[in-house]
């Protein structure tokens, strides 16, 4: 049953009853273990291990006949607890990632007439391999941190992983390709404390930044254990990763070999910011090399044929995006088949602060914008929308500190750097009044998701719920980098004028002390547009997405100004328009109030649920009460000016009906003297007229426009004539064809086809001889039968 917060019905579905019945014991944190790809939706089930899928686009097409889900199981079993799932980019593959390990499965194929896996089979057994079981077996403190299918696969089974080793693993199937590190590496060795200075730089580690690597790499020791440990702390181990959009370069500057002091980069198409200004750079050569391109297409071609050094030189490199948990961000340069590839950073980030934009960072995103935009999150609620640019001159950059302490690491000098636009803080549940006071509030890990319908939007789910944060600068930035011009577009497109939205669309901590109702599931559907959240008390929620809230924005303003036009005036309407828009302004309300899931597993207390009442009525008194009275003010102000303006048009009014009554005397006064003057001005025009006729009688010859007339008419006469003539020979040629038409029908009806004597005779002479032919072949069968007694 279709319900406000369920639009799409999935709580009554029976695939949902069984996730809700069969959910993971550890449910305190988030996870993401509901995924969707087209139109199927996947759901894991914790305790019998294998997946639910619906084709949810069918089911909702047949309302009546209710479509069941399906049920697939993995050939090897698992041996951690899966707490996210991910389709691959063509939906042939699903990886199950937890902690401690990650498997990929191959999805069947599907037929039938609604669409699923083996027309409908209910339970299917599905190929799986588990990657690299022994590493996280040997190793008791490695972790899998984030998993990410790369777009440019071929064969569409690229898995690159993320561990807390900092390294990043790239997986075909269940073949180990490469192994990139991209941070330091724990060692067994104890670690010292305090033996050196800034970030990483206490201890050597032992290994190269970049290698092709093998699985068992890591052994678990005391020393590891407080490596890790000692790493965490710092912030120096990696978070997070995402996959920028692709950039052609030249195989000189490729991933593969070190920069050096004769070492050139490719010149790239740069873009370079302020606060308040975007101006465009143009490359002095080779304008293609090294321009970041569209993800899609770029996609599209490597599907086709692997990546290689094409035609002069040149290749496909995908930038890796890493972020470690100090906030510092990194670039890796590398291709799916690249060995040793780059590790650029840390990236300087524009305009600096001192915290470094978060200490606490948990997760990032690329949005494919151009150019293309970093999200970062930290876990006290703030996001910082920053754009990926590519720096000038990357050779000027020193070294760190941390690339000249550990000998073993070559860190690239960065060709970007990030300038971040604005910093959005979300609000982790409904803030108590205590914590308003003492200016604290509740922190967790933030998950972000873009969304693939618009780049302009992209969600953030957490222990607390569901937020969706809407770029408001991307669409004015794409237009003034597409446009061509000089420093005059930057007045043309103020940017960065407006600020990103945030919409708490679903809120699960609305008390201090009650029990977390995490999402354990998110997801975003398509064709139609919408949401699925799934919570911890079972609860789902599904709701229908705006695929672009600028179109909408438009429509009402466009409707109320075609309607006003009709009947008002245009300066009435543009003072009703702009002081409509001002009440707007006023009554709009930053904030946006969440739908309530909470955990529904106890009853509140009464004191918490005084506390959340108190919530909504200082909520209300807060931010909706203060924005009435002062929208009041503005029409008692208006109700004023308005009365003050209408006094005056009265006065108006009555000196104008005293100078319209003069205006009529004066009118009636020379309407008399006009119809004088025209009775004068007839009789003398008679008189002329009569004047005139009698000096032409007295004429001795017709006049000179007499003589004209008569001209003209002889002429049209003969031309009349002429025509007439040519009519008339029109005709008999017509005539005639017809009759030359009739006759040749006639003829072709008549006419009969003969062959000519001599083919005839021909023709005769070949039938006979063939006659006499057979006739010599029934008598040498006839003696043939007579031979053998076979008659």
């Amino acid at each position: 049953m279709v319900s406000k917060t369920d639009s799409f019905g999935f709580n009554e579905t029976k695939m949902f009853q069984v996730a809700r019945d069969c959910s993971p014991d550890d449910h305190k944190h988030t996870q993401n273990l509901v995924e969707s790809k087209d139109d199927m939706l996947y759901v894991w089930n914790a305790k019998n291990c294998c997946i639910l899928v619906l084709n949810w686009r069918a089911a909702a097409s047949r309302k009546q006949d209710e479509l069941k889900h399906q049920t697939l199981i993995p050939s090897a079993p698992q041996n951690f607890t899966v707490e996210k799932i991910l389709p691959s980019t063509d939906g042939t593959f699903l990886a199950l990632a937890g902690p401690k390990g990650v498997s990929i499965i191959e999805l069947p194929r599907r037929w039938g007439p609604s669409g699923q896996y083996q027309n409908g089979k209910e339970c299917i057994i599905c190929r799986a391999y588990n990657l690299d079981e022994h590493l996280f077996t040997e190793s008791a403190t490695l972790e899998l941190l984030q998993i990410r299918w790369h777009p440019a696969s071929p064969t569409d089974s690229h898995l690159l992983t993320l561990l807390s080793d900092n390294s990043i693993r790239v997986y075909d199937v269940d073949s180990l390709r490469h192994v990139w590190r991209i941070g330091p590496t724990p060692t067994p060795q104890p670690v010292v404390i305090g033996s050196g200075s800034g970030v990483g730089g206490g201890s050597k580690h032992g290994s190269s930044a970049s290698f092709v690597g093998s699985p068992g790499t890591a052994v678990a020791s005391p020393g590891v254990t407080s490596k890790l440990a000692y790493l965490n702390s710092l912030g120096d181990t990696a978070v997070d990763f995402d996959i920028a959009p692709p950039r052609v370069v030249s195989s000189a500057t490729g991933g593969s070999g070190s920069v050096g002091a004769d070492t050139t980069f490719s010149p790239t198409t740069t873009l370079s910011t302020t606060s308040s200004t975007v101006t465009a750079t143009k490359p002095a050569i080779a304008p293609k090399e090294g321009t970041l391109m569209n993800d899609s297409v770029i996609a599209q071609k490597n599907k086709k044929a692997p990546p290689t050094a094409g035609a002069g030189g040149t290749k496909v490199e995908w930038p890796i995006v890493i972020l470690r948990g100090d906030g510092n961000v990194y670039v890796l340069c590398a291709g799916i088949d690249t060995n040793r590839p780059k590790l650029q950073g840390p990236i300087s980030i524009q305009p600096q602060v001192d915290d470094n934009y978060g200490l606490d960072s948990c997760s990032l995103i690329v949005i494919p914008t151009l150019p293309p935009t970093v999200i970062i999150a930290e876990s006290t609620g703030k996001t910082h929308h920053a754009l990926f640019l590519e720096e000038s001159c990357p050779l000027e950059r020193s070294l760190t500190s941390e690339q000249l302490a550990d000998s073993n690491l070559t860190l690239h000098p960065c060709e970007w750097y990030l300038h971040v636009l604005e910093t959005v803080e979300l609000e982790l549940g409904l803030p108590s009044v205590e914590e308003t006071k003492e200016a604290k509030s509740y922190s967790c890990p933030l998950h972000l998701k873009r969304d693939p319908l618009n780049e302009a939007r992209y969600f953030a789910y957490h222990n607390a719920g569901l937020h969706a944060v809407t770029l408001d600068f991307t669409r004015p930035l794409h237009e003034f980098v597409q446009q061509e011009g000089t420093d005059e577009l930057v007045e043309k497109y103020p940017l960065f004028n407006s600020h990103s939205r945030a919409e708490y669309v679903v809120c699960t901590k609305a008390l201090q002390n009650a029990n977390t109702n995490a999402v354990l599931g998110f997801t975003l559907l398509q064709s139609p547009s919408g949401l699925v959240l799934f919570l911890a008390s079972g609860q789902v929620v599904s709701l229908d997405l705006i695929t672009d809230h600028s179109l909408i924005r438009k429509w009402p303003l466009s409707g109320s100004t075609k309607k006003a036009g009709n009947s008002e005036s245009p300066i009435k309407n543009m003072l009703k328009d702009s002081f409509q828009k001002r009440i707007q302004s006023i009554l709009r309300s930053g904030l946006t109030q969440p739908i309530l899931k909470l955990d529904q597993t106890t009853e509140p207390t009464p004191q918490e649920a005084f506390e959340l009442l108190t919530q909504a009525t200082r909520m209300l008194r807060e931010n909706y009460f203060v924005r009435h009275d002062k929208a009041r003010q503005e029409i008692e102000k208006r109700e004023h000016v308005l009365k003050l303006l209408k006094q005056q048009q009265l006065n108006d009014i009555e000196e104008l009906q005293a100078e319209k009554q003069k205006i009529r005397a004066t009118a009636e006064r020379l309407a008399e003297t006009y119809e004088d003057l025209c009775d004068k001005q007839n009789s003398l025009f008679k008189r002329a007229q009569e004047v005139v006729r009698l000096a032409t009688l007295r004429l001795p010859k017709g006049s000179f426009s007499e003589k004209q007339f008569t001209e003209r008419i002889e002429k049209i006469h003969q031309s009349v004539k002429m025509l007439q003539k040519n009519v008339d020979q029109a005709k008999q040629k017509i005539t005639t064809q017809q009759m030359e038409l009739e006759m040749k029908k006639k003829t072709a009806k008549e006419k009969t086809f003969t062959l000519p004597v001599k083919q005839e005779d021909i023709i005769k002479q070949i039938i006979g001889e063939m006659y006499t032919q057979i006739d010599s072949n029934v008598k040498d069968v006839k003696k043939m039968n007579n031979i053998l007694n076979l008659t």
